[in-house]
């Protein structure tokens, strides 16, 4: 028999009834419901699903402070993104986070990701999550498994908490009470969840990647993290481009083999020579050729996102070598790495030759004679 996180005929009834109290009742059959055991059986659920970093999330449930709220949720809160270092708990008033969200009618429901609004306007909620919703909208096109997503806003209720929850939705799924697949719905979150690291790792704690958020004021949208914070998800976002990159090239070294043996070529397919597998600094990855015989080095650059516009980085040393060998360096880009729509999307020969490769320092080396 298949688990079901929660009875929705009496989930509903029992939620109109707590409804008409004006103060949340701690004593009500719906408050332990709500805030203790769908909260518990979702972690129970995942757990068997082995959910990405579930072992630092806070699954928190609010059905209001003191008054019963318009819209209740529940929310999935890491530790390391939405920590208030003042209290040491997780807050659903700052950072990122996945969140259910209840519409005060008891029976329409979202799950999302969702913006910290707290002490932010509503129009500066609107700024900063449309500039997210660009990043993420590729992903909602490209993957399968995120069907039913979308992004956008919703009816929560009338008052100025749901209408900021709706507004600070990234992306979201509509769900209904009498409707609800509850395997299909566990599915569901485990699947934001791996987008939702996904974008953490690759944008939104990654400060070389400029955010344009179409505010004539603000061409950059500066993210503040804790320091503490950023050294551990700085560590978890090389840990997952090198696996990201691994994967990606040799997903290209064997493009190419394929490519060579197709063409008649056997013994130029042998040669193809994958650098970066035992060594670094040679300035690309993988060593082919084209079907003549001249030589292509390959620098590899994957993500496991979709973009418009794919965003690399090229080190100093990558930079030398593509200047030095012109014609025959060549950058492939690869995305939705490790999924079954891993794709090349895109061979740039001769990068540093091309007028629609902008290059944009983000680092620089700095000297001063010290006497």
């Amino acid at each position: 028999m298949k688990q079901m996180l929660f009875d929705t005929n009496e989930f509903y009834e029992q939620y109109l009834e707590y409804k008409q109290n004006e103060n949340t009742d701690k004593d009500h059959p719906f408050h332990n419901l709500f805030n203790k055991e769908i909260p518990n059986n979702i972690r129970q659920e995942l757990q068997k699903l082995r959910m990405r970093n579930l072992d630092r999330i806070d699954i928190k449930a609010s059905t209001g402070h003191g008054k019963v709220a318009e819209c209740i949720w529940i929310a999935f809160l890491d530790k390391f993104l939405t920590l208030n270092h003042k209290t040491n708990r997780t807050t659903t008033q700052k950072g990122l986070y996945m969140v259910i969200l209840f519409a005060n009618n008891g029976k329409d429901f979202y799950l999302s990701i969702g913006l910290g609004t707290e002490n932010l306007s509503l129009e500066k909620i609107k700024v900063e999550a449309d500039m997210w919703r660009e990043r993420l909208k590729p992903q909602l096109m490209q993957s399968p498994n995120l069907n039913g997503f979308e992004t956008g806003d919703f009816y929560l209720g009338e008052s100025d908490r749901p209408i900021k929850y709706a507004a600070g939705s990234l992306v979201f799924k509509r769900y209904n009470i009498d409707t609800l697949n509850h395997q299909e719905f566990l599915k569901d979150i485990y699947t934001l969840n791996e987008l939702f690291y996904d974008f953490i790792y690759e944008v939104y704690s990654n400060p070389d990647i400029e955010i344009d958020t179409k505010d004539k004021k603000s061409k950059k949208r500066k993210r503040i993290i804790h320091r503490e914070v950023y050294k551990q998800l700085r560590e978890e976002r090389a840990k997952q481009n090198e696996e990201t990159g691994r994967i990606a090239e040799k997903f290209v070294y064997d493009k190419e083999v394929e490519q060579l043996l197709a063409a008649g070529q056997k013994q130029l397919a042998e040669a193809v020579n994958w650098l970066a597998e035992t060594e670094d600094g040679h300035g690309f990855d993988i060593k082919s050729y084209y079907p003549d015989g001249k030589e292509k080095l390959i620098e590899v650059k994957g993500s496991k996102l979709t973009y418009q516009d794919f965003p690399f980085f090229l080190s100093e040393q990558e930079r030398m070598v593509a200047e030095e060998e012109k014609e025959s360096y060549v950058i492939t880009l690869v995305e939705s790495v490790g999924t079954q729509q891993m794709k090349i999307v895109k061979e740039i020969q001769n990068p540093l030759g091309k007028d629609d490769l902008h290059l944009k320092p983000t680092q620089y080396l700095c000297k001063i004679r010290v006497d």
